[in-house]
């Protein structure tokens, strides 16, 4: 880890010359009659002491209040010797003092009036609730409620600013943790070296920061970015400089995330980026800070147990729960514990319907699936086919695979939300009042997933597969309206249906019922011809939820496809699909007997 950096430490130990506690480099002067007098006569009772220097954050600061922390409480004490910064955010302060050599801190304070610095840094912005309960200190940014506060230690020529705070608060830590002077100054040296990386300092002091270079928009998007994983990681790691170590590798990757995202750095940070957890934690275990993630919002080797058991392998205790938006009657389906059975329901009227339907159907159809790399239909139960099953990858939150008998990319993504948690709980108070969701006991841990589906998949039933004939011309571009009618629907035809050319739809008089379709001519997974058959005269608010028939068109015959459609996460974001660990405390059960309690015993 920061062993590395030992060459860098050597050619920057220079800067901290004074470490040691001596002051004739930090802006003090001691008067002309201190220290022992030549003649050995009495030495004096008091010495005089001045320091100048300067408060930079984001600029010069004008009027901000700084004092010398002689009792190094963090406060400044109406007795401590203060000053005021002038417009150049310069300062002095002159004092007496009973030593010589006095050991303190410096505090700059000052009212935030400006209106970019008076908002919530994207720290205190981003930081979740959650993060506090593992130790995260989210009130280390510069500015809080309108207050601004920077401190420094002594030994930097009586400069206060953005750097001299991220060493002081490392600093603060330390001495709380009752470490040794030596241990201290070991772990400085190690973090000047560090931020001299972080912050492209090239020859300069680490310390010594001008106005100009603080409003350099490449050292304020450092800074934030350095900040932000400072409220992440917080005081979670005993190892002091973890923050600074894991920026100090992860910089360049930082900045590229934000330059992918399209965003300014603010902007990017607020929004709370999951991909920047993910870059801290996989960068902490790399480094050996950790052995399982820091983030409660990372899945860990005992989430994917969960998931393995819960969500993948439906044979074990499938638990999850899928629940569609009201426009569609809040259809449901529960998977609690018995891989033969499901509870499925709707709200019709603000009242619940439900029953419990079995899954285990034996007369199910073997289905096989169109392998555009093979050029072949893949089952993926046989093994006499040539294709390798791909294994299963678990990357940060999201579970890899392929589309079972193809090499279609699906990936999953989960979202982990602790059920006492406020966003889990926001969650809940959007589902409908009907199902009384809020009232149940969750388990400790919820998963949310959505689910994204490369490109599109055929499937059909095995060696049973309904199949027609082409026309006589059996070309694909020369099929007509009529064509499909007569086909699809030979006993309705010609006397209960309408043919419109035009509009390439058939109208079906159904005793007395007319139902309406439309069709048209697409390009297949395989790249051959496909038709599509879709009833176009349904309710809006099922139009969008019926699937549409596919007839694959192979030579002189048109056979019955299943299409499975590209999906991508946003397509149905507003569907609540959770799985969760359904053997705690018997929850499987527990939901099953909460949603039967529900349903009302006249059903639509």
């Amino acid at each position: 880890m920061r062993l590395k950096l030992l060459t860098s430490i050597l050619l920057t130990t220079s800067l901290l010359s004074a470490c040691g506690g001596s002051n004739s480099d930090d802006g003090t002067d001691t008067s002309p009659d201190g220290g022992t007098p030549p003649d050995g006569g009495t030495p004096p009772s008091s010495f005089n002491h001045q320091i100048t220097g300067n408060v930079i954050h984001m600029g010069a600061i004008a009027g901000a209040d700084v004092c010398v922390d002689l009792d190094q409480n963090g406060q400044c004490g109406e007795s401590e010797p203060s000053s005021t910064t002038d417009s150049d955010g310069l300062y002095q302060i002159d004092w007496q003092s009973e030593h010589e050599q006095p050991i303190y801190d410096l505090i700059a304070t000052w009212v935030q009036i400006s209106q970019s610095l008076s908002k919530p840094s994207p720290l205190k912005a981003a930081i979740k609730p959650e993060l506090s309960l593992h130790g995260v200190d989210a009130n280390n940014s510069v500015i809080s409620n309108g207050e601004a506060k920077l401190m420094a230690a002594q030994e930097h020529n009586g400069a206060i600013n953005s750097l001299t705070n991220i060493e002081f608060q490392r600093i603060d830590r330390m001495r709380q943790a009752s470490e040794t002077p030596l241990d201290i100054a070991t772990e400085r040296l190690f973090l000047i070296a560090l931020l001299h990386t972080i912050y492209d300092r090239g020859e300069a002091d680490t310390y010594q920061l001008s106005a100009a270079q603080s409003v350099d928009v490449n050292f304020q998007n450092t800074y934030k970015l350095h900040q932000y994983i400072d409220a992440l990681i917080g005081n979670q790691l005993t190892d002091y400089l973890a923050v600074d170590d894991v920026m100090s590798m992860g910089k360049e990757q930082l900045k590229q995330l934000v330059s992918d995202s399209g965003m300014e750095t603010q902007a990017y940070l607020d929004s709370d980026p999951m991909e920047i957890r993910f870059l801290v934690n996989n960068a902490l275990l790399a480094q050996g800070y950790i052995e399982t993630p820091i983030d409660q919002k990372i899945m860990s080797a005992d989430d994917w147990q969960v998931i393995t058991t819960n969500f993948l392998e439906d044979e074990q205790q499938p638990s999850k729960f899928n629940l569609a938006p009201a426009k569609i009657n809040n259809f449901f389906t529960l998977d609690y514990g018995d891989p033969a059975l499901s509870f499925t329901g709707s709200i019709n009227d603000g009242k619940v319907w439900g029953q419990v339907i079995a899954t285990d159907d034996a007369t199910a159809q073997i289905e096989e699936c169109w392998n555009t790399d093979m050029g072949k239909w893949i089952n993926p139960d046989r093994d006499d086919q040539g294709y390798q099953p791909h294994a299963i990858k678990f990357i940060n939150n999201k579970l890899q695979t392929v589309y079972s008998g193809t090499n279609v990319p699906v990936t999953v993504e989960f979202t982990k939300y602790q059920s006492n948690g406020s966003d889990w709980q926001a969650i809940l108070s959007t589902t409908p009042a009907a199902l009384q969701l809020s009232t149940l006991n969750w388990p400790t841990v919820v998963y949310r997933y959505t689910i994204e589906q490369a490109e599109d998949v055929m499937c059909r039933v095995q060696d049973d597969f309904n199949v027609w004939p082409m026309p006589a011309h059996q070309d694909p571009l020369r099929l007509t309206t009529t064509d499909i009618a007569r086909l699809f629907w030979p006993s309705f035809y010609p006397h209960d249906i309408e043919v419109d050319e035009n509009t390439k739809r058939i109208s079906i008089d159904i005793t007395g019922e007319k139902e309406t379709y439309e069709w048209s001519l697409q390009t297949s997974p395989s790249g051959q011809s496909m038709i599509q058959i879709k009833q176009v005269d349904l309710p809006a608010k099922f139009a969008e939820f019926i699937l549409p028939d596919h007839y694959l068109i192979v030579g002189a015959d048109i056979i019955e496809i299943t299409l499975n459609e590209a999906m991508g996460y946003g397509t149905k974001n507003d569907y609540l699909n959770i799985t969760y660990n359904g053997e705690e405390d018997g929850f499987n059960q527990r939901f099953y007997q909460h949603l039967s309690s529900l349903v009302t015993t006249t059903q639509p």
